[in-house]
C-alpha cells in the first residue's frame, strides 16, 4: 500500500472521489473544514498500542469532504485504511456504496460479498488480494451522510477475523453518527 493512496488495489481516495462525483455529489463547502473526529483510531477499539498512522490523516481526499488514514501494524504486516466521505444527503452516501460494491472485485478476489451488522447496508468481503499476495477484507458502509471504507490488509495466509471487522466497522460507525451527530 502506498501513502498517500488510502487503501490498496484499485479502491482508492481518488477512485471513491471518482465514485462519488459520478452519483452527483458535488463538493459541499457548507461541511465543517476538520473531519478529524470522525476516523477512529484501531488501538482504541483493540486495546493495544499496535497500529501506529503512517501518516497524518488526510482532510478532505482529493478535495472531497472527509477523512483518510491508515494505520499500519508494528510488525508491518497488517494495515488498516479507513476512509470516510461526507456527501450531500444519505441518497449520495448510498448511490456511492453502490458504486464501491460493483468495483469491489478489482480489490478482493476470491470473497463474496456478504451483509455486516455496520451501519446502514454493510457489506464485508473477504479474500485476496488480485495478485495473491495479501489477505484483504473490505468494509463498506453508510451512516446518514456518509460512506465509509475500512480495509484490512495481511498476510495471504492470515486473514483478519470476521469479528475484529465487524467490530472495528462499528466503532467507525459510532464516531460517524457522533461526529456528525446523526
Amino acid at each position: 500500500m502506498k501513502v498517500p493512496v488510502i487503501a490498496s488495489g484499485s479502491l482508492t481516495v481518488t477512485s471513491l472521489f471518482m465514485i462519488a462525483m459520478s452519483v452527483g455529489c458535488p463538493l459541499s463547502a457548507a461541511q465543517p473544514d476538520d473531519y478529524s473526529v470522525l476516523a477512529i483510531n484501531p488501538n482504541e477499539v483493540t486495546d493495544s498500542t499496535a497500529y501506529s498512522a503512517a501518516q497524518p490523516p488526510i482532510q478532505n481526499p482529493n478535495g472531497q469532504p472527509g477523512i483518510a488514514t491508515v494505520y499500519t501494524h508494528r510488525d508491518g504486516t497488517r494495515q488498516i485504511a479507513d476512509t470516510i466521505l461526507v456527501l450531500p444527503d444519505a441518497s449520495a452516501a448510498a448511490g456511492a456504496l453502490q458504486e464501491a460494491r460493483a468495483a469491489l472485485g478489482n480489490t478482493v478476489t476470491g470473497g463474496t460479498p456478504q451483509p455486516a451488522a455496520v451501519g446502514t447496508c454493510g457489506t464485508m468481503v473477504s479474500g485476496s488480494s488480485p495478485d495473491g499476495s495479501k489477505s484483504v477484507s473490505v468494509l463498506l458502509f453508510t451512516q446518514g451522510n456518509a460512506f465509509a471504507t475500512v480495509e484490512f490488509d495481511g498476510p495471504a495466509n492470515d486473514p483478519v477475523p470476521p469479528d475484529m471487522v465487524i467490530e472495528i466497522g462499528q466503532a467507525q460507525d459510532t464516531a460517524i453518527k457522533n461526529g456528525l451527530a446523526i
